[in-house]
């Protein structure tokens, strides 16, 4: 599935889930896109990838002379988002179990930062092929990794494109690029850096969205305080729940 346009992209997110659990469903097998299937083991991520054009469709991410060859435009792109990480994981990651798949070493974030080839990075700096003859431009591109299918993909997108669309009007500059993993780094130094933590849970992502009035005005007044209101009581639901029976659960669900 190639790279698209706005709205496009999350209608082909959909119809690739719909295929997924259309082929398992003639072997006999169910596929599940939850967040965390089965408690202990690497779960479900959607790592949403993206890069920036002109008006005229000319690729404009990729600048050879910018920070990790970030062109000016993307690094407040970038950096808009880091500067709403906190409440945009309550639409992205937006389950309970989301939070037991973003922890250390699990190929999902944990500290809102900006990597390099890190896998552990809020934002990560993709590779591209490092051939004479191959323009990287067009196929040089961000990754957001806070993210999972127990979400909307409209709304993740939405989120995303708002976010980073402030950073480039504010004209935010390039966020620092970190090259080593943030959880070996000090509070101090972390906080050095402008590195935040990521919400712990459902219920923390919450709180930072409620306290966002950003990202709330992002969503509208309907919509925003229906979602509050909506996520606490899912939480309410699982409240007390054993970390197996809740994994079952949503691998249901979802």
């Amino acid at each position: 599935m190639r790279p698209a346009f706005g709205i496009e992209a999350a209608d082909r997110a959909v119809r690739l889930r719909e295929i997924c659990r259309a082929v398992a469903r003639r072997h006999g097998l169910q596929a599940s896109f939850s967040p965390l299937v089965s408690y202990g083991v690497v779960g479900n991520g959607v790592h949403i990838h993206f890069s920036l054009t002109d008006r005229e469709g000319k690729p404009v991410t990729y600048d050879p002379g910018g920070p990790g060859g970030l062109s000016a435009a993307a690094g407040s792109f970038a950096a808009g988002i880091l500067r709403h990480s906190r409440a945009l994981c309550a639409v992205t990651a937006p389950s309970v179990p989301s939070y037991e798949r973003l922890k250390p070493h699990s190929w999902s974030a944990y500290y809102a930062n900006l990597g390099l080839r890190d896998r552990e990075a809020l934002l990560r700096i993709c590779p591209v092929p490092e051939i004479s003859d191959v323009d990287p431009a067009p196929r040089y591109n961000l990754e957001y990794r806070a993210a999972d299918a127990a979400a909307s993909p409209y709304l993740q997108l939405a989120m995303l494109v708002w976010a980073g669309l402030e950073g480039v009007r504010d004209r935010l500059a390039v966020p620092t690029i970190t090259d080593v993993d943030s959880g070996t780094l000090s509070d101090q130094r972390r906080a050095e850096l402008g590195i935040l933590d990521l919400p712990r849970s459902l219920g923390e992502a919450l709180e930072a969205l409620a306290a966002d009035s950003k990202a709330m005005g992002w969503l509208g007044p309907v919509l925003s305080n229906a979602y509050l209101m909506h996520k606490r009581g899912e939480i309410g639901m699982v409240e007390g729940m054993d970390v197996a029976e809740m994994c079952q659960l949503y691998a249901q669900a979802y």
